[in-house]
């Protein structure tokens, strides 16, 4: 009898306003509120730890002693609460928990900070009414939304107190677990460089150079492999990390897609009939190059990754460390190249296991890494694995392109689309784990051991296909033979037809296949 179809109670009406009403006057006293974090950021708070964080309010005189601050409560959220939560004893506040300093009214509290998994977040305090809060009429689901969806509130929140309203928290794995981490890099390091070794004793100096006499091909692998992919992984990053929050693995996606092509390129090129030439001189220069272009690409384009939630917490590039991990890496390539000059024998010896080795590295990069660093499994969510994945298939698509609007042949198509989707990913690793600080370098890792582990998928299929169109047409040919071949038998028959069975068991082997080739040449003639 109480119910009205189609209408609600204005008892609940009246509340609804009530609250409305409230929420504007708390978001009037919110604005005028000024935070102060003591440590103003937490970027070395280790997994299942926590710390604790003090914190001032201060609010100006005549809002506080126009409105009642017992009416409301201070709510603490975490942006990502897989990361970070803050316990905190959430009580009313009350007018005698305030001091007057000059112009304000101030007061101060502690939160404790406990890190739950590898990750970035940010904390922050909200004035709400009090029965907003202990009625959870206002979810963390909708604290995300706003922040997400308000450009206001995300990018023109005044920072105030040089801490900001944003409490910057990083989380980091512990020292026990960074310890493998540490043996994993130095197994890579010493892998890439044998593999660099191995690849210049194969490096052909006179193939490149006469390669390098027609620069259209290597042209258009260059321009694939430094232009189309840095500028396909910052906006895939952009589109699918950045409004999450995963700077990390934006920052990962990016420095992968800045890197030259892998040496796996060249096995693939072979397997696929595509221009090997082509293909080890595009690795070459491509991994030359990088020296410059890597770095390049993070100082135009990379800032945007290298942040916190707070605008105050940004990250400097490293640029030295990067310059000197390359140089590390480049070095051995000529290494092998001067093998190959003076020590030949050698340099055909390591030619024969170059390919099962650079196989080797590349299951050896997918599985060691990720059993040293198992934090990745809990990391796998459905962006990285979408950004991963989109990075070097969008590459062999882009390359594809790039070659056929060209109008190179069909091998140098091959060439060009393998080299610009397969990139170096142990460098990015390498670079990314002895570059950065933590979080970023574990966090970015989980890329390109993504990256690495979809690249062979369409290859395989590609191969497949190829084979099986190339055995169909040998099987073609062998049941349908040419003209010339079938005039060829013709001839032969003929005239061995000319001796009797008597003279064929007669002549020796030798005399009797010379006369079928003199026959076979005066055919000809």
């Amino acid at each position: 009898m109480g119910h009205i179809s189609g209408k609600q109670c204005p008892m609940v009406l009246i509340i609804r306003l009530l609250l409305q009403l409230s929420s504007t006057v708390s978001a009037e006293l919110s604005r005028s509120m000024t935070l102060t974090y003591s440590p103003q950021s937490i970027h070395d708070l280790e997994e299942y730890g926590s710390t604790d964080v003090n914190v001032t309010l201060k609010f100006p005189k005549n809002e506080f002693e126009t409105e009642n601050i017992e009416h409301y409560a201070l709510s603490v959220n975490s942006f990502h609460p897989e990361t970070a939560t803050a316990d905190y004893n959430t009580e009313k506040l009350k007018t005698e928990q305030f001091r007057l300093n000059g112009q304000f009214y101030e007061t101060e509290t502690i939160i404790t900070i406990n890190g739950n998994l590898l990750g970035k977040t940010a904390m922050k305090m909200r004035l709400v009414p009090a029965a907003e809060y202990y009625n959870e009429t206002r979810s963390q689901f909708e604290w995300k939304t706003e922040k997400l969806n308000s450009p206001k509130l995300a990018e023109n929140e005044p920072l105030r107190g040089g801490g900001g309203d944003w409490l910057d928290v990083w989380v980091v794995r512990s020292k026990e677990s960074r310890r493998l981490t540490v043996y994993f890099v130095i197994s890579v390091v010493v892998l890439i460089s044998m593999a660099n070794v191995m690849m210049g004793c194969e490096l052909d100096i006179d193939a490149v150079l006469a390669t390098l006499k027609k620069p259209v091909a290597p042209g258009i692998g260059l321009f694939a492999q430094f232009i189309i992919m840095p500028l396909l992984s910052y906006l895939i990053a952009y589109a699918i990390f950045m409004p999450r929050g995963l700077y990390s693995m934006a920052l990962g996606l990016f420095v992968t897609g800045c890197s030259p092509g892998g040496g796996a390129s060249n096995f693939w090129t072979l397997l696929l009939d595509g221009n090997l030439n082509l293909s080890v001189t595009m690795t070459f220069i491509s991994t030359i190059c990088s020296l410059v272009m890597m770095p390049a690409w993070l100082y135009f384009l990379g800032h945007p990754f290298l942040q916190g939630f707070n605008s105050t917490a940004v990250i400097k590039v490293p640029y030295g460390k990067i310059a000197s991990q390359l140089v590390t890496l480049i070095l051995p390539l000529l290494i092998g190249i001067a093998i190959k000059k003076f020590k030949p024998t050698w340099a055909a010896k390591a030619r024969k296991i170059m390919r099962p080795f650079v196989i080797f590295v590349m299951i050896f990069v997918v599985i060691f890494g990720s059993l040293t660093n198992l934090y990745m499994f809990r990391m796998l969510t459905g962006p990285a694995l979408i950004g991963g994945l989109a990075l070097p298939w969008c590459g062999f698509m882009f390359g594809c392109f790039a070659a056929l609007l060209t109008k190179r042949k069909p091998e140098d198509v091959t060439a060009i689309a393998v080299e610009t989707g397969i990139q170096n990913t142990g460098i990015a690793i390498l670079l990314l784990k002895a570059s950065f600080g933590q979080p970023d370098a574990d966090i970015g890792s989980l890329i390109p051991v993504i990256v690495a582990a979809f690249t062979p998928g369409p290859l395989l299929l590609g191969a497949a296909v190829h084979l099986t169109f190339k055995w169909m047409r040998n099987r073609r040919n062998m049941k349908c033979p040419d003209t010339d071949s079938i005039e060829k038998q013709g001839v032969e028959l003929i005239d061995a037809s000319k001796l009797t069975e008597q003279q064929k068991l007669g002549l020796p082997n030798s005399q009797y296949e010379s006369l079928l080739d003199g026959a076979t040449v005066a055919a000809a003639q």
